[in-house]
């Protein structure tokens, strides 16, 4: 009866194993066998101490792989709703970001809409005179820095001649 019972028991830890890894996740995998060897190493102590240590750790085995299984199951169900919410968001924002483009873009056409042809062309006038206010203001900069060169110029062309007149005068 008591190998029978084993034999039974033995068995049916084995097939909960194999068939563990069909549907499960990674990690209801690793619960059956983690489950399955703790069980059985403490399966076998408690035998032990009734005289049926055999029997013990297939009862251990069979206990742990299913508390293992649903232990890793629950995590496989949790890092699955976590892919599925990461997922969610991104959906999310990328909806978001297309109806802030979609918005902008309503935005443009309904200013283009409302801009009269007096008022875009009072814009661009008011572009030009900019522009052509720095164009001056980059002249006038322009015109003084060669001016200040010039007379850098003249004055050294003046000491020059100052010091060779000086030096012929001298001698």
């Amino acid at each position: 009866m008591k190998i029978k019972l084993l034999s039974i028991l033995l068995g049916g830890s084995i097939s909960l194993i194999s068939f563990s890894g069909c549907e499960s996740g990674q990690k209801a995998k690793q619960g059956v066998a983690w489950g399955a060897a703790t069980g059985a190493v403490l399966g076998a102590i408690v035998g032990h101490q009734s005289g049926e240590r055999g029997a013990g750790a297939a009862i251990g085995a069979a206990g742990g792989a299913l508390i293992g299984h649903a232990v890793g199951d629950d995590n496989d169900g949790k890092v699955a709703q976590q892919r599925r919410n990461q997922t969610d968001l991104e959906i999310a924002r990328a909806r978001q970001a297309k109806a802030e483009a979609d918005a902008k873009k309503e935005r443009l056409i309904v200013t283009g809409m409302k801009a009269e042809d007096a008022e875009i062309l009072a814009a661009k006038q008011k572009a030009e005179a900019a522009e052509a206010e720095l164009a001056r203001l980059l002249k006038e900069r322009e015109d003084a820095i060669a001016k200040a060169k010039a007379l850098e110029s003249y004055e050294q062309r003046q000491k020059e001649a100052q010091e060779q007149i000086k030096n012929l005068q001298g001698s």
